[in-house]
């Protein structure tokens, strides 16, 4: 079995997992050897992710990879990281657009390996980056190297698509907090705007509260991308996956054809839309006693020019989000009189 001493990763992982999320949550595990890297994981031609993935027959929504390396190993620091994150990296959102074309759309994350206080410059900024559907997390909890990748995937887990896993009122995270150099996040605290400017996941420390929380939930992208954020690559997921999953039950069904045009009906295609945009609403636009809703709108748009004679179907889904409130300014003084 797997036990503190013959797979330390792992098993803290796991524990912390589980310690966070609760009996039930499924967690889905795959090992590999030490000597394995990165990028090779990710590869998008390789069988490690994709085998990883495809075990879970579609329930796969995020892919979280860690790795420890031990004391003997060297790494190629490559702007401000181990050049074997930036190459898993692009791997990875390679993969993950494949995925998501197949209507089978997941985020994942990887470790900040190789990150180290004094080369906090030399990162790039999130601005020039493009990895819309990959997270790198420096979030550490205790000051061995080890990123927190299992306590990150319980806070997901715990966390509606819509919402950040920063979100305050979740409670604290972590007792302790560190980076992968082993700094502790209080000696960081003036670097962490900083780090926040590169797209990387951390812990932080909240004026008056005890404990850290994950100072944001960002991919390594740029902020104007739809895909900016762990929360916002989840809901738009979860958006495209009942859509895909509604229009399914189309397949092989018998289409009405315009006889002048040989398209669709457009009174078909409305009925389509409609079942579309019902479905979504129905199970993420929607406030129950358990949970918020996770989006403020949907549009579903079918292409009456589609090539129906040769089977296909061309479909658009847009999807309002809902705001997230990042920062607070607070200002306070004094008065003579309170007017109403």
């Amino acid at each position: 079995g797997i036990t503190a001493d013959n797979n330390a990763c792992l098993y803290r992982d796991v524990v912390d997992f589980y310690g966070l999320a609760g009996e039930g949550a499924e967690l889905n595990i795959m090992l590999v050897s030490d000597a394995t890297s990165l990028e090779t994981i990710c590869d998008t031609i390789g069988t490690i992710a994709r085998k990883a993935l495809d075990f879970t027959a579609g329930r796969a929504v995020i892919l979280l990879i860690n790795a420890l390396r031990p004391a003997s190993y060297v790494p190629t620091i490559t702007t401000g990281l181990d050049a074997d994150v930036w190459a898993a990296a692009s791997k990875l959102n390679i993969l993950a657009k494949a995925y998501q074309d197949d209507n089978l759309p997941f985020v994942g994350v990887l470790p900040g390996l190789g990150f180290a206080k004094a080369n906090i410059a030399a990162l790039p900024d999130r601005k020039t980056l493009a990895f819309d559907n990959v997270g790198i997390s420096l979030a550490c909890e205790k000051n061995d190297g080890h990123v927190s990748m299992g306590v990150l995937g319980a806070w997901l887990f715990k966390a509606q698509v819509c919402q950040n896993i920063g979100r305050v009122a979740f409670g604290k995270v972590v007792d302790t907090a560190f980076y992968p150099d082993a700094t502790s996040v209080l000696d960081m605290r003036n670097q962490i705007d900083a780090i926040a400017g590169k797209g990387l996941i951390q812990f932080c420390k909240v004026a008056q509260k005890s404990g850290y929380y994950f100072y944001d939930d960002p991919t390594a992208t740029a902020k104007s991308s739809d895909y900016s954020s762990l929360s916002w690559n989840r809901t738009m997921n979860k958006g495209q996956r009942i859509s895909a999953d509604t229009l399914s039950n189309k397949i092989n069904e018998d289409v009405d054809v315009d006889a002048t045009t040989g398209k669709i009906e457009s009174a078909l295609i409305s009925d389509w839309e409609s079942d579309v945009e019902n479905d979504v609403r129905a199970q993420m636009g929607k406030a129950t006693s358990t949970k918020i809703k996770e989006i403020s709108g949907v549009a579903c748009t079918i292409d009456p020019d589609s090539d129906i004679v040769n089977d296909q179907i061309s479909a658009s889904i847009e999807v309002v989000r809902n705001g997230q409130a990042k920062q607070f300014n607070v200002s306070i003084g004094y008065t003579t009189a309170i007017t109403e």
